[in-house]
């Protein structure tokens, strides 16, 4: 079935995982392509999303488990009569079971599908057992009704936990793709949070890499756009999860009808 929107969530619940970092660069990606999309920032810490994409990023408070599904459901009806293709979704640290209940009761899967709006869950393997026990829930709870991107990010975790684990093993049977964050210079990072304070708002990383906006040095500047193109290609490989059937670059789309091709040819052992 072909998919008219995506909705792109990380709804996991540990914070300092890079959620917002990882983010920006989808959201440069997304600028980069001419994809149109908007956002929502449940952040409500922070708002660190909506503060560099104050125009098409809304803001939402969330409170008790109440309080949280009514604002999910307002975000959720908003975003399925909307007409941009993309929807990117930011959500806070200790958020999880609150998403997961507001996307239970609310039947939000079973009402996406009947919209042909797919969701795609950005995973961020961690050290930490709890966590790790978060993902699975998640997965648990969307099974193959959502598509998954785990997003290593060495700068926080190794993730020894997840690797060569039966949840990763099962995610990948389930279509998971796989991306890396890149690493930034401490001085680089340093100097994108003094030139937000300096400008007094926030700033994407597409502004922070444009040398000619005067907000880093060149040096600084060429790092973030090191960093943009590294995980452009990445998210080119993975472009079926996070676009629209019809958005996908073609020559994305034949890489796929071509392997799905492949699955369907009969399959001969010579061993046997």
């Amino acid at each position: 079935m072909n998919t008219i929107r995506r909705i792109h969530l990380n709804p996991q619940s540990k914070g300092n995982l890079g959620k917002s970092f990882e983010a920006e660069f989808r959201a440069a990606w997304l600028d980069r392509l001419g994809v149109p999309w908007n956002g929502s920032d449940l952040d409500d810490r922070h708002h660190t999303f909506a503060n560099r994409h104050p125009e098409i990023v809304r803001s939402y408070q969330l409170g008790n488990e109440q309080e949280s599904k009514a604002e999910l459901l307002t975000l959720f009806r908003r975003v399925l009569k909307d007409a941009a293709p993309v929807h990117i979704v930011d959500t806070r640290a200790q958020a999880d079971a609150l998403i997961l209940t507001a996307l239970e009761e609310l039947q939000v899967l079973d009402v996406c599908a009947e919209q042909g709006v797919r969701l795609t869950f950005f995973l961020f393997p961690t050290d930490d057992t709890e966590s790790m026990n978060n993902v699975g829930k998640l997965f648990l709870y969307g099974g193959d009704g959502v598509d998954y991107v785990i997003v290593h990010n060495p700068a926080k975790a190794r993730g020894d936990l997840f690797k060569n684990s039966q949840l990763e093993k099962r995610l990948l049977d389930y279509g998971a793709k796989t991306v890396t964050l890149p690493m930034l210079t401490p001085t680089t990072l340093l100097a994108a949070e003094k030139a937000e304070a300096i400008a007094k708002r926030g700033l994407s990383f597409a502004e922070l890499s444009r040398t000619e906006a005067g907000h880093m040095e060149r040096l600084l500047a060429g790092e973030i756009q090191w960093a943009m193109q590294k995980m452009f290609r990445q998210y080119a490989a993975i472009a079926d999860l996070l676009l629209p059937t019809e958005l996908i670059p073609k020559e994305k789309s034949t890489v796929i009808k071509e392997e799905a091709k492949a699955k369907a040819q009969p399959q001969l052992n010579f061993g046997e």
